[in-house]
């Protein structure tokens, strides 16, 4: 019995069942694709893969279920930097249309997202900051016996890093996921 009020019953757990709110996810605990290693040769034609692949139409009710799912709204934040002079927001754009924020329950084009606050856009523009990463490259030489190689080396990161406080989709996580893993 609880202590301090009289005639009260002890609380069971199967009654009062206790909700833990969601974990926040955020980017820079998910794996960022990163490219392969690029080999120069000493001489002859450079290898070069192919970068635009021709795909087959889609079809109709999997581009239109595509569509819902970027229309979601996604609450996020996006943090900070620790550059001296950093900027308070970030440009984000979709088809000409700036990013769109939830406030007061009506959508309102702003063409930016604050950083440091939490915002609820929708998924669309979650998926630019995502996509939005840099590549650091740095070139090594490799000696052969007779010849050498010249190996460029790339490390891509999150230009944007942020944390997804809320998504209401049980998909939510698992896309975002695979946006970062993608190269």
């Amino acid at each position: 019995m609880p202590r301090g009020i009289p005639n009260a019953k002890p609380a069971q757990a199967k009654n009062n069942p206790v909700h833990a709110p969601a974990r926040e996810l955020h980017t820079a605990d998910l794996a960022v694709g990163q490219q392969p290693a690029i080999v120069l040769p000493d001489d002859g034609p450079i290898e070069r893969e192919q970068v635009i692949v021709a795909l087959d139409k889609q079809p109709a009710d999997d581009y239109l279920q595509a569509l819902k799912f970027a229309e979601e709204p996604i609450t996020i934040r996006i943090e900070r930097s620790s550059e001296k002079f950093a900027p308070h927001s970030v440009d984000c754009w979709v088809n000409g249309v700036g990013a769109e924020v939830l406030m007061r329950g009506k959508w309102i084009q702003c063409g930016y997202l604050p950083i440091g606050h939490v915002v609820t856009t929708k998924r669309k523009y979650v998926e630019v900051l995502a996509r939005s990463k840099h590549d650091t490259v740095q070139t090594n030489v490799q000696k052969h016996e007779e010849s050498e190689d010249n190996v460029v080396d790339r490390h891509t990161s999150m230009k944007t890093p942020f944390s997804v406080i809320r998504d209401d989709n049980p998909r939510g996580a698992q896309w975002l996921t695979r946006l970062l893993a993608e190269g």
